[in-house]
């Protein structure tokens, strides 16, 4: 039996792999967290690092505490509690696939990321400011404003008549004219040309003092910091497209990203590496929507990806492997099983380019040869992985490195 003189002696980290063991265990994690101080310093972490839902109110409850301690902590989103920071992994994987499949699972996962990102806006570079740019600017707005005429601008003053006995407010300026004599136009007639004019011809100092800076560069897009590492959406087709890809720059600090089955397109692939230059793993398996543009746009802007998982990816041709060749030089694992598009001319770039690969699953490639398949054994490279579990290439490709050890 255990005294309290015993469970203060257990080392700290004897504690702390006892806890790891239970993470699948969440009620009995949240136990020891209420056991003693010293239990719940060392089992804290390990129960928000990776939480773990089984049906969809647990992730509603989940979102619903965050959301509570957010608006109580940074009302304005410039910091995070204690809590979230301590939240590496979100798996929704293991819910039910009804729950997979709702569309509030991406309300709730809107929720959860925005109560992790950390908005830290950049400060904006008068130099970068000129004449060119705030005239383009100006320019794009003037014709936004033109595509909406009286009847379909609410705030416009054609549209809100002023009550009977009421007169519209003056400006400063109206009012100096007023006062000086001269003309006074009724707000009604002042059309969209000279409110354009004015906004064209406005120099660049008034325009930069009078509103905040709106770069139309990376110098002004809002860049978001999360502890977020993994994010796991296996078959989960309740996320739609379009949520994912307007979370994608919060999502900037994933390493890990799972994709398989969820219908994704080329735009939305696309859109999230244009955030995720920190990803080494992603699966996009079962996506019958991919194509070799996809692909490209991925690995030419996340040159990190070690593990790449395309399996059953139909549309995946050449093309796809040419630009994996000359993109990612720290590929170590790549599955391709079941792409009939593929041939020896890809495999056989790939190979060639990559000097890490150590795992290049091409089961099921009805034009890859069994000569291709000998070329590849003979290069230590495994051919042929049968585990459909999430990122099994990259274990199969992990422990032939420790086998027979790439050089570097």
């Amino acid at each position: 039996m255990f005294t309290g003189t015993a469970c203060s002696r257990m080392p700290t980290e004897l504690l702390l792999e006892i806890f790891m063991l239970l993470t699948p265990y969440q009620r009995t994690l949240h136990a020891c967290v209420l056991t003693s101080r010293r239990w719940n310093h060392v089992a804290t972490p390990v129960l928000w690092k990776r939480p773990q839902f089984s049906r969809l109110s647990s992730v509603e409850l989940f979102a619903a505490s965050l959301l509570t301690a957010h608006r109580l902590i940074s009302p304005h989103g410039e910091r995070t509690s204690p809590y979230v920071r301590l939240i590496e992994t979100l798996a929704f994987s293991s819910l039910p696939e009804p729950d997979r499949n709702n569309p509030h699972l991406a309300t709730l996962l809107d929720t959860i990321v925005n109560c992790m990102a950390v908005v830290s806006m950049p400060t904006c570079d008068a130099s970068a400011w000129d004449g060119t740019q705030t005239s383009a600017l100006a320019l794009k707005r003037s014709r936004s404003l033109s595509r909406n005429d009286d009847a379909t601008r609410p705030h416009s003053a054609a549209a809100l008549p002023l009550p009977e006995g009421t007169e519209p407010e003056l400006s400063d300026k109206h009012a100096a004219r007023s006062s000086s004599g001269s003309e006074l136009l009724a707000p009604q007639t002042v059309d969209d040309t000279q409110l354009h004019y004015a906004a064209l011809s406005a120099p660049v100092a008034e325009m930069s003092a009078s509103a905040p800076c709106y770069e139309p560069s990376s110098h002004s897009v809002p860049a978001y910091t999360s502890t977020l590492r993994q994010l796991d959406l296996r078959f989960c087709k309740g996320v739609r497209n379009y949520s994912l890809q307007r979370l994608a720059p919060k999502l900037a600090s994933l390493t890990v990203l799972n994709l398989a089955g969820g219908l994704r397109t080329d735009i939305t692939i696309a859109k999230l590496a244009q955030h995720m230059f920190q990803l080494r793993r992603i699966s996009l398996a079962w996506t019958s929507n991919l194509t070799d543009f996809g692909v490209s746009e991925l690995v030419q802007r996340c040159k990190s990806v070690e593990c790449l998982d395309l399996t059953y990816c139909t549309q995946i041709e050449d093309t796809a492997m040419f630009a994996i060749a000359h993109n990612l030089r720290n590929l170590c694992a790549l599955s391709v099983a079941y792409c009939a598009g593929v041939t020896d001319i890809g495999v056989r770039e790939v190979m060639s380019a990559c000097p890490q690969l150590c795992v290049l699953n091409v089961a099921k490639c009805l034009r890859v040869t069994d000569r291709m398949r000998k070329s590849l054994e003979q290069q230590r490279i495994v051919a042929q992985c049968d585990s459909f579990e999430p990122f099994s290439i990259y274990n199969f490709a992990k422990k032939q490195q420790a086998v027979f050890p790439k050089p570097s």
